[in-house]
């Protein structure tokens, strides 16, 4: 498994499970969890199938999930109610949990060969948890005094956060405050927004304000840093609270630490090579705002970049210059472009580029700029470099298949017209 090297480590030393599976439930990859918790180690595993090892699993159910991430192109969650990998807890408790409550995520790896990675949490704490608080509750409902040991309880074991209609934060929990590094007298007061990464996309906090403020509870995963400038992904529940007139007073979110997950999923979406996004990123973007056809995204040129005669570089000077030179190119093209513009590597020398927020002359003049800086560029003192750039203008409404048609005749003119050009098609 050559392909999986890369992110080997990465995964060996996450606390959770992760294995890479094809449609015919073959076993190409099993982390260093598994091994510990299955007792069934890689070399056992790795080439034979799943089902011989565990049986009970719902092979009809598990393959169509399989099937689905393959053709959509986008995670699937297995029913964690339903038993996936029968591991057998060996941790003293309260409760008779004896095997591990799972959460299954089945997600796209090498669409190409059919090939999965399923990512395996154990979230048995979390579901005694949830037994013991329903045990707490009927105790509260019987004896109705231990309304303050609950209020512990959730204040040490649950990041949670309350705030007035304004997004003033009223009230947060212990382990909240440890979670991202503060003081509870430096939140309470403060505008929720302290929080922010500044990575987030704006429309992402309106579609949240605009869900809320109508009564409704939101869901999602935001980016947030902690006070020393950390960056954590968490998975937030926003629940509005109304008076017994329904009058909205306050909202009530409770957090969940997903930045692992984060991290994998950046390996989904990043070129090894250049660190750029990759085309499947770019490709979900487009879908997202095909679908969602908000008025403030729909105002976007594309420009397709290429590289001249790299077959040409590669022939000459070796691969390794070669990928020297994409990963210059890459670089130079990232830096002159404005904060809110996406760049992603198209394939091969090819790279795409969205602007947002521009008329056509302003996305001409950025496209010469991108073309003069890689003219400027030299790899090694000698290897000059250009490349020819095809670009276009979104036109609202229409299937985004079209407008890389469009940019992609251009560059195919800008070619034919010596190379090192800017062509645009309208």
């Amino acid at each position: 498994m050559e392909s999986l090297k890369c992110p080997e480590l990465l995964l060996d030393s996450l606390e959770n499970g992760h294995f890479v599976i094809d449609s015919n439930f073959i076993v190409s990859y099993w982390n260093r969890w598994l091994s510990i918790n299955t007792q069934i180690s890689s070399d056992e595993i790795v080439g034979k199938s799943l089902v011989d090892f565990y049986p009970d699993i719902d092979s009809r159910i598990f393959k169509r999930k399989i099937n689905t991430a393959l053709k959509l192109n986008s995670p699937t969650f297995y029913d964690s109610s339903s038993m996936f990998l029968s591991i057998v807890r060996d941790k003293v408790t309260k409760t008779d949990l004896s095997f591990m409550k799972q959460q299954v995520t089945i997600s796209p790896y090498m669409v190409a060969e059919n090939k999965v990675m399923v990512s395996v949490y154990d979230i048995s704490n979390l579901y005694e948890t949830k037994l013991w608080l329903k045990d707490e509750i009927l105790k509260v409902n019987k004896l109705n005094q231990v309304l303050k040991d609950d209020k512990d309880i959730i204040d040490k074991n649950i990041m949670t956060i309350k705030t007035d209609i304004d997004g003033k934060i009223t009230y947060v929990s212990s382990l909240f405050c440890k979670f991202f590094g503060y003081k509870k007298k430096e939140l309470l007061g403060q505008k929720v927004g302290l929080l922010k990464s500044g990575e987030m996309p704006t429309f992402i906090y309106k579609e949240l304000w605009e869900t809320i403020l109508s009564n409704k509870p939101w869901s999602g995963e935001i980016e947030n840093k902690t006070r020393d400038g950390q960056s954590k992904w968490v998975q937030i529940r926003v629940t509005p609270i109304v008076s017994k007139n329904d009058e909205l007073i306050e909202f009530n979110a409770v957090y969940q630490d997903v930045t692992n997950k984060k991290l994998l999923e950046e390996l989904y979406i990043t070129d090894p090579l250049t660190q750029l996004n990759n085309r499947r990123y770019f490709d979900e973007m487009m879908s997202a705002i095909s679908k969602k056809q908000r008025k403030a995204d729909m105002d976007f040129a594309i420009l397709i970049a290429d590289i001249d005669n790299f077959k040409v570089i590669n022939d000459t000077y070796g691969h390794q210059v070669g990928d020297e030179v994409l990963k210059k190119v890459a670089q130079t093209l990232k830096s002159k472009l404005r904060d809110n513009d996406v760049i992603a590597r198209w394939g091969g020398e090819e790279f795409v580029i969205m602007l947002k927020n521009i008329d056509l002359n302003e996305a001409q003049m950025i496209a010469q700029k991108l073309r003069m800086s890689i003219q400027e560029c030299k790899i090694n003192e000698n290897i000059n470099i250009t490349i020819s750039i095809g670009f276009t203008k979104y036109i609202v409404g229409e299937d985004t298949n079209a407008t890389f048609k469009r940019a992609d005749k251009a560059l195919y003119k800008a070619k034919q017209r010596g190379r090192n050009k800017v062509v645009i098609e309208l």
